[in-house]
């Protein structure tokens, strides 16, 4: 067996690695005896050299086998997943999953944090107050056997080799990589014991992916490795050039979340539109013999019903979240109002110069160390190609301290 600078090096020149070589190193990432610099060194090597599909399915199975795998039977009910790419405003997790379980679906959702310029699931649910992500495995199969749901981030048991890779993906700019992502989002996935799973693919120029041709490589290399695991994919794409909704931000993506659930026709239509189809290719991989338009009937009524509503709030008290508290607590936010600087029509707001303001103002991380600032946001107020004056608002930001929002402000503005 070569040592790990000998695969490392042998990875740096492109050459591909056995399954043996693959599985031993993801062994080491888990207990130790491979430094972070070494594992830093590997996903380098594989972001420049790519992975085969070969090298991808090792990897993603081995992920997968570092930790536990949920047990598969807990109800009569099909176990179906969603999972986004990853863009900005990018909240539809927030929807999907009480819209699923309305449906009849088990959702174990299990996300990641912000990566990169884009956010996470786990650090928009950790802005609820109390509200926890990190359960143990029992609990999570408990409130799935009794609630039909949990939405939780990695715990130690699950698939743990990704939860240092991600890391350490975030804070040496190798997010990109097909081979990379494919593993890190399945290897999740599949330790869910999930029936189906429905992959988000975001295109665009604030997306990973910023071609169509870049985002179906991923969806093959996706659908390839779930074949061969025996997991079915179904594959959307989606525009991700300008923030996804009206809002930017840990918290206020929460709270534009809960009151599009409270009142689907005050909800940005963007949002409807992708959350509908998510929920709906969902339903599909539960019940094949469903029609499109009547899973879309049938998300309709479970979103209009208050069904959904409800499963979202039940979840965040269950979990500990405290909803009431959380709107106590946001509301003494700073908060600056961004002003058209001349008569016009306002454009689409570039979705990656949003992004990276947050990031800049503390609402994501620049290291794998950095703590968030939850009330880091950006909400849009104008409705895009509305005809505006100068000194109108066009937008709101936020943020817990004066200097942080005066950043976003200015940022925004420009």
């Amino acid at each position: 067996m070569n040592s790990i600078k000998e695969v490392l090096a042998r990875k740096r020149d492109g050459i591909p690695l056995t399954t043996q070589e693959i599985a031993s190193f993801v062994s080491g990432v888990v207990d130790g005896s491979i430094s972070d610099a070494q594992a830093s060194a590997f996903l380098m090597a594989s972001c420049i050299r790519g992975l085969d599909s070969r090298e991808t399915a090792a990897l993603t199975r081995a992920m997968t086998n570092s930790g536990t795998v949920l047990a598969h039977q807990t109800s009569d009910r099909k176990r179906i997943d969603k999972h986004s790419t990853g863009g900005v405003g990018d909240k539809v997790s927030l929807l999907v999953a009480p819209l699923a379980v309305a449906c009849g679906i088990d959702v174990p959702m299990i996300s990641g944090r912000g990566l990169g310029h884009t956010g996470g699931t786990v650090d928009k649910l950790e802005s609820i107050l109390g509200f926890k992500t990190d359960i143990s495995t029992n609990e999570q199969m408990r409130l799935l056997r009794e609630h039909h749901v949990f939405m939780v981030g990695q715990s130690a048991d699950i698939a743990p080799a990704d939860k240092k890779l991600y890391a350490l993906r975030d804070v040496t700019g190798t997010v990109e990589n097909t081979g990379l992502i494919t593993a890190s989002i399945l290897s999740k996935k599949l330790a869910e014991g999930i029936d189906g799973l429905v992959l988000d693919v975001k295109v665009g120029s604030a997306a990973f992916m910023k071609t169509l041709k870049q985002a179906e490589e991923l969806a093959s290399c996706m659908k390839q490795t779930g074949d061969e695991m025996q997991l079915p994919i179904v594959v959307i794409f989606s525009h991700m050039n300008t923030v996804l909704g009206t809002t930017a931000g840990n918290w206020v993506e929460v709270h534009e979340s809960e009151a599009a659930l409270r009142d689907v026709s005050s909800a940005s239509p963007d949002l409807v539109e992708v959350t509908l189809e998510c929920v709906a290719r969902m339903i599909l991989l539960a019940q094949p013999g469903f029609s499109i338009e009547q899973a879309h009937a049938q998300v309709l009524h479970a979103w209009r019903s208050g069904e959904a509503h409800a499963v979202f709030h039940d979840v965040i008290k269950r979990q500990g979240g405290m909803w009431d508290q959380s709107l106590v607590h946001y509301n003494t936010l700073h908060r600056i109002e961004v002003q058209a600087p001349s008569n016009g029509y306002l454009l689409p707001l570039d979705g990656m110069s949003i992004a990276r303001a947050i990031v800049d103002a503390g609402g994501g991380r620049k290291r794998e160390t950095d703590t968030i600032d939850h009330g880091v946001g950006v909400e849009i107020v104008v409705n895009r190609g509305a005809q505006v004056s100068k000194g109108d608002t066009v937008a709101i930001v936020t943020a817990s301290n004066v200097a942080s929002c005066s950043l976003l402000a200015e940022r925004v503005q420009e």
